[in-house]
């Protein structure tokens, strides 16, 4: 069948699943605030880097063998399909970037799995969540879920939907971050409307011109449009021998206006965990304080989601056979590459110790490899301790 444009094919479910038979329905859509808060700035940053620093991160699959060693199976056909091109028409980017998008901003990500005939994983199609609907069947009697897609002609069992869930109170159904900003987002909406009003009407008040004499009928109006004239385009104002200029300071609601602004910055950055800093808030930063928060922002708000996505990936992409063995992992060092001190030490400690080859650290860099540069190296000074304890034994002995 086409679905947005693009052949797939629906696995149906092995028993016949009526429509009828559906105990419990709840759709969950885009919600009618995503777009309006969207436009407040804090909202749109927090979004955009959440979900490009995911999206530009490698999804690599490994391979473990028997003493839990990994490596890169390369030979796996859904290699490429995390790694690069999960769909005809997405890169990995776009495709992350998207899903990501929607589990921030609707509670819910969702692709669909199209496989061939012997359960492989061919393509990840994404799909609006406005265009899925949980459900319910009952099967055996017993209650049974089910995804309920707009445009399908069947029902679509969990192992074929890949679902990542945002905060959620029942685990079957994320929730919004939006849902739960919504005052706040309200209120910055507010302060962005009287800013926009303020600022489009000169910003109030700027200075009062008095003069000793008293003005004629009309009189007033005709200065204060010649001054508006003068100073409307950075002009300069030229004042009379008997008249006065006093600036005009911003009055204390205002001023508390543009505090309610800094601060729903800071509140809409807790709601999604992003640091102010990473929303271009460098008010209170340093070099140093920038390192920390990529850091933070790596361990706090990417990390749990990171695991989020790899854990749905192993357990929807790959037949139940080879989850023992087949491991789906992010590559975070992208996002590490800015704090070279810290790259340069942890790659110093690994070839020190014997724990990274010259060409590894140096595919690390994205450097070519060099000749006699996969053996492993240790410091001469460093040795295994059960040679230590040997030689000092037969020593003993000697000395006997």
């Amino acid at each position: 069948m086409r679905f947005l444009g693009l052949d797939i094919n629906i696995r149906r479910s092995q028993k016949k699943e009526p429509v009828e038979s559906f105990v419990n329905v709840q759709r969950f859509g885009g919600g009618s605030s995503r777009k309006p808060a969207m436009t407040l700035a804090a909202v749109y940053r927090c979004v955009n880097v959440i979900s490009e620093s995911v999206a530009q991160l490698p999804l690599d699959t490994f391979k473990k063998d028997n003493e839990g060693y990994k490596s890169p199976y390369v030979r796996h056909p859904a290699y490429d399909l995390l790694r690069e091109f999960p769909n005809p028409d997405m890169t990995r980017f776009t495709f992350l970037k998207t899903l990501v998008s929607s589990v921030l901003l609707n509670g819910n990500g969702y692709a669909y799995v199209d496989r061939d005939e012997y359960g492989n994983a061919l393509s990840l199609q994404y799909i609006p969540s406005g265009l899925v609907s949980v459900v319910y069947i009952t099967v055996d009697g017993i209650p049974r879920m089910r995804y309920q897609v707009t445009g399908f002609k069947s029902l679509v069992e969990p192992s074929d939907m890949i679902h990542v869930l945002n905060f959620s109170y029942d685990g079957i159904t994320g929730v919004s971050t939006l849902t739960h900003a919504r005052n706040t987002l309200g209120i910055s909406s507010s302060a962005e409307d009287y800013a926009k009003q303020f600022f489009s009407e000169g910003g109030g008040v700027m200075g009062i011109l008095s003069f000793d004499t008293k003005l004629r009928d009309g009189q007033k109006d005709e200065i204060k449009k010649a001054w508006s004239d003068m100073v409307s385009n950075g002009g300069i104002g030229v004042l009379e021998a008997n008249s006065h200029y006093q600036s005009v300071s911003i009055n204390p609601s205002d001023a508390q206006m543009l505090e309610t602004r800094q601060f729903n910055v800071i509140d809409i950055c807790r709601f999604f965990g992003v640091s102010p800093v990473k929303a271009f808030d460098l008010s209170k930063s340093s070099y140093s304080t920038v390192e920390a928060t990529q850091l933070a922002f790596l361990t706090d708000t990417l990390a749990p989601l990171l695991e989020n996505i790899e854990l749905e990936m192993k357990r929807k992409v790959f037949r139940p056979s080879e989850r023992s063995y087949v491991e789906v992992k992010f590559d975070t060092s992208n996002l590490l590459r800015a704090d070279k001190a810290a790259q340069a030490t942890f790659m110093k400690t690994m070839y020190e110790m014997g724990g990274m080859t010259p060409n590894e650290a140096r595919r690390m860099m994205d450097m070519p490899k060099v000749k006699n540069g996969d053996q492993p190296l240790v410091n001469n000074a460093m040795v295994p301790l059960e040679f230590v304890a040997n030689k000092k034994f037969d020593a003993g002995k000697e000395q006997s």
